[in-house]
């Protein structure tokens, strides 16, 4: 699996959609012999894309501000989700909603930024994890997949039924920059990880 790593150029906003594609293709161009504008897209049924060429690896990719991550994984399925350290929302809302209770209950117990930190650390893996089966974060699949709230390092408690056993899957939290998070869940065999940042 490799993991590339787009520091943010100075771009408009609007640029965005261009910038984040034009990216994505290039990364993933240099996987198969076929040029990068020459490259076929297909979605599962919920959205999640693939690459419409035999032997292609699967791909996932998370973007914010200050940088855009893809991961490009053969022998298994992929989802990466990221954050920035300094995001502020209203978190423990937020986990009454789409958490597991026993999760909101572990949030509540801990001082304002400790709870931020654990909600950052809780969102991002179970994010990358419905990324990962393709399901999307709807219907309940956030409460479903569950973490440990006192772990940075993502350590599950309970899966849904689509994610199969958790003896399939490898979490892995990186940070390529000292401003952001990010959660690599992935579902299948991978020999090895390599970290590749551009820019």
């Amino acid at each position: 699996m490799h993991l590339w790593w787009w520091a943010e150029d100075a771009q408009p906003p609007q640029a965005r959609r261009a910038r984040i594609d034009r990216l994505l293709r290039a990364t993933l161009a240099a996987y198969l012999d076929v040029p990068a504008s020459e490259l076929a897209f297909g979605r599962e049924d919920r959205g999640r894309p693939f690459l419409r060429h035999a032997d292609a690896p699967d791909f996932n990719l998370t973007d914010t501000r200050g940088g855009t991550l893809v991961a490009v994984c053969r022998g298994g399925r992929v989802g990466v989700d990221i954050e920035r350290h300094d995001r502020r929302l209203p978190m423990r809302a937020l986990a009454r909603r789409w958490f597991a209770p026993s999760e909101a209950d572990a949030l509540d117990a801990l001082p304002e930024d400790e709870a931020r930190l654990a909600f950052l650390c809780l969102w991002t893996a179970k994010e990358a994890s419905c990324k990962a089966t393709g399901t999307g974060i709807f219907d309940q699949r956030l409460q479903a997949w569950q973490f440990d709230p006192g772990s940075v390092r993502p350590l599950p408690r309970a899966l849904p039924p689509e994610a199969g056993a958790a003896a399939e899957w490898r979490f892995l939290r990186v940070a390529p920059s000292p401003a952001h998070t990010v959660v690599v869940a992935c579902r299948g065999a991978v020999a090895r990880t390599a970290y590749i940042a551009v820019g």
